[in-house]
């Protein structure tokens, strides 16, 4: 049985601890009270609450200096001020000082209400988001990619076992797919990672320009070439060289990439000697290579060569459990870097960003979090800070016969498919949507569900997915 969360409200004045605390337990909390500062510390020593609510106007210690000591004491319990309309500069001050929130008396009891509630809320997004952050810390990475879905667990299994190979390797997805990610996974856990790895993308530049980046040139080979210059084929002697896009690469050049497959020699662009190299070739495409062979726009024998192994890199859309841990990922990469760090993401954000097709890919997702991370004056990324693209078209899944789909309906949602995908395993799903398995309980039984104590037939006959 999950406990409920605990309240501790410190006031001098007994009318006022007991009307908050008659709110506050109305609400499903645990309360407990405390009559001062001195004794509010003591009680904390025993049993770490989750919100403090705190009278700043008290004797011998009053509530910011206990703000204070309970900022080094137990830091990640929030604390809520209370003073009265005049002192709201005093509150503000809080506020820059680590508050959560302040409540001004007289009470309102709404108000009351939402601020703890709020403030529970925030507590829960913080503890999951940890949680969340310890999985990737301590598992499904492999090097700089993120995910645990089937899809990425094949691709993890592939570079495991190619890495050890110098076998030619075709990685093929959809742009933003992270292949270059792959590629350099590949390269860290080969015999060759001490070597170089360098990267080129075949569609970016012109066929002269591309030629010469590839296999270097003399001095004096076309107008401008003041220098020899080594092409980046020769510089990744001993290690690996991944060339992105090789589809737009023009039939001219596939002949010689084809050379230096076969022969392990180059020759620069107005050179006469053939360089022996040492390299082993990572190609990658967007488009369908086979599709273009048969259409005659590629060479076969080239494809054969890089086609020794190919690895199917999958598109987000096709991966969404992997969402929560790959927007946690760029969070981290992201959130530190501002004056106030951004440690997590509210669930309705982490739920709109599950109803969104992502024809970006990661590197969509990635621009999103960076994006929300730049706007965001909290701690935790919400909904409204979110790209508008990423609202709108989510939104418009949600929308049938002209109503909108609540938050509550889309967080559910996403959590029935996940649980769906995973064989309505509790303790997997949990794992996958990055919170604990009790966390998932708790939502389940909010949405009016079974939990884990009911078989999983009833689970699934009590509520189907509303969006597929």
């Amino acid at each position: 049985m999950i406990e409920p969360s605990r309240v501790l409200i410190v006031d001098d004045d007994t009318e006022t601890r007991e009307l908050l605390r008659e709110i506050v337990a109305k609400e499903g909390y645990q309360v407990q009270t405390a009559e001062g500062a001195e004794a509010a510390l003591h009680q904390v020593s025993r049993e770490e609450p989750d919100v403090v609510i705190t009278d700043i106007q008290m004797p011998r210690m009053d509530g910011l200096a206990l703000l204070a000591e309970l900022q080094t004491r137990i830091p990640k319990t929030l604390v809520i001020l209370v003073t009265a309309y005049g002192s709201l500069k005093t509150a503000v001050d809080g506020i820059k000082a680590g508050a959560f929130d302040y409540l001004g008396k007289p009470f309102i009891v709404d108000d009351v209400r939402l601020v703890v509630r709020r403030a529970m809320d925030h507590k829960h997004v913080l503890s999951e988001n940890q949680e969340l952050r310890e999985q990737l810390r301590d598992r499904y990475r492999f090097d700089n990619i993120v995910g645990a879905s089937p899809g990425m667990v094949a691709v993890y299994k592939m570079i495991a076992r190619v890495a050890q190979s110098d076998s030619t390797v075709l990685l093929q997805g959809e742009s933003g797919t992270g292949k270059e990610l792959v590629a350099r996974a590949i390269h860290a856990n080969s015999p060759r990672s001490s070597g170089p790895f360098v990267a080129v993308d075949g569609g970016t530049l012109a066929e002269s320009l591309l030629e010469s980046e590839l296999f270097g040139h003399e001095r004096g080979a076309f107008t401008g070439a003041t220098a020899t210059h080594k092409g980046l084929l020769e510089k990744a002697h001993l290690g690996t060289c991944f060339l992105d896009e090789v589809s737009d690469i023009s039939p001219a050049l596939q002949s010689k990439l084809l050379r230096v497959i076969q022969e392990r020699e180059i020759r620069r662009v107005g050179g006469n000697d053939t360089i022996p190299v040492d390299v082993r070739v990572i190609a990658a495409s967007n488009k369908d290579v086979k599709a273009l062979v048969e259409a005659g726009k590629f060479r076969e024998d080239l494809y054969y060569r890089l086609n020794v192994v190919t690895i199917a890199v999958p598109p987000l859309r096709e991966r969404l459990e992997d969402i929560p841990m790959l927007a946690q990922s760029f969070i981290q990469k992201y959130g530190t870097a501002k004056e106030k760090s951004v440690t997590g993401i509210s669930p309705d954000a982490m739920a709109l960003l599950s109803q969104y097709s992502w024809p970006g890919n990661v590197r969509e997702l990635e621009h999103a979090i960076e994006h929300a991370v730049a706007l965001t004056p909290h701690s935790i990324i919400l909904l409204d800070d979110l790209p508008q693209e990423v609202k709108s078209a989510a939104a418009a899944t949600g929308n049938q016969g002209g109503g909108w789909m609540t938050l509550k309906d889309l967080e559910r949602d996403y959590i029935l498919r996940a649980l769906e995908t995973h064989q309505r395993d509790l303790g997997r799903t949990a794992e996958i949507l990055g919170i604990h398995r009790k966390t998932l309980q708790r939502k389940l039984r909010q949405y009016g569900l079974p939990d884990s104590s009911s078989s999983q037939d009833e689970l699934f006959s009590a509520g189907q997915p509303v969006h597929h």
